[in-house]
C-alpha cells in the first residue's frame, strides 16, 4: 500500500493545527489590544474629569488690552512720561530716523472670584505708571471681587525708532508679519497646590508712521485715529497648566484616547469633547 494518502493527511492536519494556533494567537493579540485601548481610554477619561474639576474650581480671572495710546508718545527720559507726537509730525530720513515713538496699551487684570485670591507675575514689556513716572512692574496679589480687583496703571509699553516703525509699514504694505512688536506675559497662579496656572501672552504692534504722499524721505505720524494704525487682541487667549502638585512640580498630563498618540491631537471619541489647551 502506498504511504502517499497518509502523508497527505498528516500535511493537511499539520496545516489545520498551525492555522488554529495562528488564529488563537491573533485572537489573544486582539484581546490584548482591546484591553490596552480600554485602559488608555479609562486613564484619559480620569484625566479629563480631573481637568474639568480643576476648571470648575479655578478662580475666574480676566486679562484685557484697552486704551491704546494715540497720538503716540515720545520715548520717556529718566522714567518721566514724554509728550505726544502730534498728528502729521514729520521726520526727515536719514537725519531723524533714530528718534523714538512709544507703542502702549493699558492692561486690565481682574479677579472675579467671590472669595479666592491669586498671585500674579508679569514678564516682558510691562510697566506701571505712578506719579507721572514709569516703573518696573512687580509680582502682586489680586484679592477677590470688591477688594482692588482691577490692576491699576499697568501698561504694555515699548519704544521704537522711527526707522523700525517705517519697516513695520513696509511689511504691512507687502503683506508680511510686522517685525517690531511689544510683547508681555501675565501669569496667574491659583493658591492651591493642585490648582491651575494661567498665562496670557500679550502683543501690540502697528504702523503709527507712514511716508509722506508727495515728498520723498519724509515720514509723518498717521493722521488717522489709530484704530487702523495699531494691532492688538483686546481679549487675548491664555494657556492653562493643570497641577497634580505645584510644590513637587508634577503636572497633570494631557489625556490620550489611543495608543501611539504623541504630539498630535488625540483621537477623541465623538461623545467627548477634546482636551482644552488654549482658553478664550
Amino acid at each position: 500500500m502506498s504511504d502517499t494518502p497518509w502523508i497527505a493527511g498528516q500535511a493537511v492536519a499539520g496545516t489545520l493545527a498551525f492555522g488554529a494556533v495562528a488564529w488563537q494567537a491573533r485572537r489573544i493579540r486582539q484581546g490584548n489590544e482591546v484591553a490596552q485601548r480600554a485602559l488608555i481610554a479609562s486613564e484619559a477619561v480620569a484625566i479629563d474629569a480631573a481637568r474639568a474639576r480643576l476648571d470648575a474650581q479655578a478662580p475666574p480671572v480676566t486679562v484685557r488690552l484697552t486704551d491704546a495710546a494715540w497720538p503716540p508718545h515720545g520715548a520717556s527720559q529718566f522714567g518721566v512720561i514724554a509728550g505726544e507726537w502730534p498728528a502729521g509730525y514729520e521726520w526727515h530720513f536719514p537725519a531723524k530716523e533714530s528718534e523714538r515713538i512709544v507703542l502702549q496699551a493699558r492692561v486690565l487684570v481682574e479677579n472675579l472670584a467671590p472669595q479666592q485670591y491669586v498671585s500674579v507675575e508679569y514678564g516682558g514689556n510691562l510697566i506701571r505708571e505712578k506719579d507721572g513716572r514709569r516703573q518696573p512692574v512687580r509680582p502682586a496679589v489680586l484679592w477677590p471681587s470688591g477688594k482692588s480687583t482691577v490692576s491699576q496703571n499697568l501698561f504694555l509699553h515699548k519704544d521704537f525708532t522711527i526707522k523700525e516703525l517705517s519697516e513695520n509699514y513696509e511689511a504691512r504694505q507687502e503683506g508680511r508679519p510686522l517685525p517690531h512688536r511689544v510683547t508681555g506675559t501675565v501669569t496667574v497662579h491659583e493658591r492651591r497646590d493642585n490648582g491651575v496656572t494661567d498665562t496670557w501672552e500679550l502683543e501690540l504692534t502697528g504702523c503709527p508712521v507712514r511716508p509722506d504722499r508727495t515728498r520723498s524721505g519724509i515720514w509723518v505720524v498717521d493722521t488717522e485715529s489709530g484704530v487702523d494704525s495699531l494691532e492688538f487682541e483686546s481679549h487675548p487667549t491664555h494657556q492653562r497648566t493643570y497641577w497634580l502638585s505645584r510644590r513637587r512640580g508634577e503636572r497633570l498630563p494631557e489625556p490620550t484616547y489611543r495608543s501611539g498618540d504623541t504630539d498630535e491631537r488625540p483621537g477623541v471619541p465623538w461623545w467627548r469633547p477634546g482636551p482644552r489647551r488654549r482658553v478664550g
